[in-house]
């Protein structure tokens, strides 16, 4: 019988190697559970995304009738349809995601939690802790999103009262201030979701942790970005290349040609679920990654592991 490899711990002082080992790991070790729920969850969340994005796409391209974007600013029932496109889009893009993280970081907390690890794991057992997973990080998103809105009303104002020199000069400082601040908060979502806190508690603990690692924080991010890119990339390229194809055809009046078929926009339509779909899968390895440097950055400047181990010790 084959000797089971360790657990891999999340709270651990590790280099950025080990970093992406463990993230490797994981995913390695768990790819069929993953890969169970994500399709489980996202897939219908892709089904109706794809909907969503080749409406939009067919009137930003004209894929779906050559005037129609000539037209969608004088005609308010082509407005509509296209805010209504738009708007499904966005919403069906904020749950997915947030859905992902919550389902992501409920499998990597069982794992942690459960002496079998992820082995036998029914969705049951996954449902409630998933739903508050969902909340909080929704929530998180909205207030992230609050802000953001906040901030560029903000600066609108900033622009208004000074010269268009001074609103580079400001425009550049603030964008500097901006991708300082936006490195530790992107262990904001790990903090909250891995802890049992509130969530302005996880927000200035996310600043504490994530600008004694900044690097860290940054580097992960770029590497796992990259890494999802690549793999979101070869996904979507049926999609791309299918929608070049259509605008091609309408363009050369082949209107009534394979680019208006329809097992044409059909097949367009699969390539749009497999397009987000794919972009679920590839985003794990960030979302893995970044918690695996948050796991780092907690053992290091609170020693997590060690007040587990005493609170723990009477079991041991």
């Amino acid at each position: 019988m084959e000797t089971q490899k360790p657990k891999i711990a999340m709270y651990v002082q590790r280099t950025f190697g080990d970093k992406l080992n463990a993230t490797f790991d994981f995913i390695k070790e768990n790819w069929k559970v993953l890969l169970k729920y994500v399709t489980y969850l996202l897939l219908p969340v892709s089904l109706i995304q794809a909907l969503s994005m080749n409406g939009l796409m067919g009137m930003m391209l004209g894929t779906a009738d050559p005037a129609v974007v000539e037209a969608m600013f004088t005609d308010s029932g082509q407005v509509v349809t296209f805010v209504s496109y738009y708007g499904l889009l966005l919403l069906i893009s904020l749950i997915g995601t947030n859905l992902l993280g919550a389902l992501v970081y409920t499998l990597m907390r069982l794992y942690n939690e459960r002496e079998q690890r992820l082995s036998g794991i029914e969705f049951g057992e996954l449902k409630p802790l998933l739903y508050r997973n969902f909340k909080r990080l929704f929530s998180l998103t909205l207030f992230a999103i609050f802000m953001m809105v906040l901030i560029g009303l903000v600066i609108g104002v900033l622009a208004s009262l000074v010269s268009s020199f001074s609103v580079l000069f400001v425009f550049l400082l603030l964008l500097l201030v901006g991708l300082l601040l936006l490195a530790p908060l992107l262990l904001w979502g790990s903090i909250y979701l891995f802890e049992d806190i509130s969530l302005m508690k996880a927000f200035s603990k996310a600043f504490r942790l994530g600008f004694a690692t900044w690097g860290g924080v940054v580097l992960m991010a770029i590497v796992m970005g990259f890494l999802a890119s690549i793999l979101q990339g070869v996904t979507t390229m049926p999609w791309y290349i299918s929608i070049l194809v259509k605008t091609f055809f309408i363009a050369s009046d082949a209107g009534s040609g394979i680019g208006t078929s329809a097992g044409y926009n059909f097949m367009l339509y699969l390539f749009g679920v497999l397009q987000a779909f794919g972009a679920y899968l590839a985003m794990i390895f960030y979302l893995v990654g970044l918690a695996y440097q948050y796991g780092h950055a907690a053992e290091k400047m609170d020693s997590v592991r060690i007040e587990e181990d005493i609170n723990h010790f009477d079991q041991l």
